[in-house]
Parts: C-alpha cells; sequence; structure tokens
C-alpha cells in the first residue's frame, strides 16, 4: 500500500472559502508531475488509486493516475478519506478489499495517523508525510486487524533527488 499527500494547494481566502474546493497551485500541479514522474521512475505500479474527494487531492491523484496507474477504471473516490473521518473507518474500508497494490491520497493528519496505527500498536508513533509526501507499506491484514511494514517513507524533495 501506498499513501501520497496531496500537492501544495491554494490557501483559504475571500474568493477561496470552501475547504474541499481548494485546487492545487501552479507551483503544486508541476511539483507532482516531477514526483510522478520520479515514481515511475522507481518502478511504483498500482491497481487502484484511491482519493478523497477533495479538490487538491482529486487533482493529484489525477496526475499520479498517468504514470502510476495499470487501468484507469481503477481510480476510486473514498469519502473515507476525507480530513475530518476517523482513520478508523479507512482502516475497515481498507479491510475489506482484496487489492495486490493500492495508492490512497489524502490529508493530514489522518494519513500519518493512518501510518502509524498501521505499523505500530503505539499512538505515540509521530509521522509527518509533507505535501508531496509518499510512504509506502507492505501490509499484513487479516480481517480483524490492519498491519504492517513502514518500506519507505520520503518527502517530495527526495522523491525528485532519486530520478534526476
Amino acid at each position: 500500500m501506498y499513501l501520497f499527500r496531496h500537492g501544495k494547494a491554494e490557501e483559504r481566502t475571500s474568493s477561496v472559502t470552501s475547504d474541499s474546493k481548494r485546487n492545487l497551485t501552479e507551483y503544486g500541479i508541476k511539483e507532482i508531475n516531477i514526483i510522478s514522474k520520479s515514481l515511475k521512475g522507481l518502478d511504483v505500479k498500482i491497481d487502484y488509486l484511491i482519493s478523497s474527494p477533495l479538490n487538491r487531492s482529486k487533482q493529484t491523484a489525477n496526475i499520479l493516475s498517468k504514470d502510476l496507474l495499470k487501468q484507469k477504471k481503477h481510480f476510486l473516490i473514498w469519502d473515507e478519506l476525507k480530513p475530518e473521518i476517523p482513520i478508523e473507518q479507512i482502516k475497515k474500508k481498507i479491510r475489506s478489499l482484496n487489492f495486490s497494490s493500492m495508492m490512497l491520497v489524502g490529508h493530514e493528519p489522518n494519513l500519518s495517523k493512518l501510518i502509524g496505527s498501521i505499523i505500530s500498536d503505539s499512538s505515540k508513533i509521530c509521522i509527518l508525510l509533507k505535501k508531496g509526501g509518499f510512504a509506502h507499506i507492505e501490509l499484513f491484514s487479516d480481517r480483524s486487524a490492519l498491519h504492517g511494514t513502514l518500506k519507505s517513507l520520503m518527502t517530495p524533495k527526495q522523491i525528485k533527488k532519486l530520478c534526476n
């Protein structure tokens, strides 16, 4: 399983008041395009790309899908990836799936909390997934629990340097 935090988005302003409608900035679009190509160069391939319904996540996922998604029909939107949804709902949805590889595109602090809860039983794990950041977890799942090993956690700067 891969987790990806959306790219740099517009700030809330008088003209952009709805959090769900905030779009990627021009810089955010450029950066996600570079990161996407870098991940492709690292041979990251996914069967399913699953995004939060918020604009900035969907835009990020659309860019990633061009380089990483094997079949375009496997692009899904989950309400469970909204920032206000408890991570237990995300974990329950993941446990119900039978995918060989997936990437979730979403928001903080939920993605970091999700990573921490999968790799440790301790609530004291502190992980920060930066905007445009990427994590790879090898899952060991059964119907009652979701556990895994953190294989990589990278900032956008690290990802971009790997394939330059």
